[in-house]
């Protein structure tokens, strides 16, 4: 009778405990993350500009944000300037509504 072995089942990590599993993806987050970049008075103006002239023309933007320590970026149409709020509303290549706030930007291009 031949010894029935599971292989590499025996020797793969037991991940068997949620808090594990979390605590293992939050450590991954961290280490990943990175500073959020510091943006002077002349460089905000910059990007506002862009961000004027993109709306005007009706030019695509790619927009740079930070969000929790990662860098997103979109890419898409301004549907709505909320000056107020501080916010931007793109409406993305695919479709959907992404809202930027005026803080979370790291960087602005005009794709013409």
């Amino acid at each position: 009778m031949p010894l029935k072995d599971r292989g590499k089942i025996k020797w793969q990590p037991a991940h068997f405990m949620p808090e594990h599993r979390a605590m293992l993806r939050k450590l991954e987050t961290e280490q990943m993350a990175q500073d959020k970049p510091l943006i002077d008075e002349y460089e905000l103006e910059d990007y506002e500009n862009k961000i004027h002239y993109a709306m005007e023309y009706a030019f695509f933007l790619i927009v740079k944000v930070w969000r929790e320590g990662l860098f997103h970026e979109y890419t898409g149409r301004e549907n709505r300037l909320d000056g107020i709020g501080r916010n931007i509303y793109l409406e993305l290549e695919d479709g959907f509504l992404e809202k930027v706030m005026f803080d979370e930007i790291a960087s602005v291009e005009v794709k013409e």
